[in-house]
């Protein structure tokens, strides 16, 4: 059963260590995951990974210091 489906989840720090583990298990669940993370090359990393096995996720570039970028990750995740 996938508990999460129809809904998105907003991954801080995806991009490595327990927000990757946490996109992981949000996406086996049926999530639309946003890899919300400062560094682009793991994010992607991550995406592409959720991607390749069938999972809906997407990268987007934030630093969550940052209010425009919190509000940007935020607003992807109702695309």
């Amino acid at each position: 059963m996938l508990r999460l489906k129809d809904k998105a989840a907003i991954i801080a720090g995806g991009g490595a260590g327990i927000g990757h583990a946490c996109c992981d298990r949000f996406s086996a669940e049926g999530a639309k995951v946003v890899v919300a993370a400062i560094n682009e090359t793991t994010g992607r990393a991550v995406t592409d990974t959720i991607n390749a096995r069938g999972g809906d996720a997407f990268f987007v570039r934030c630093d969550v210091a940052s209010e425009p970028d919190v509000a940007a990750a935020t607003e992807a995740a109702f695309q």
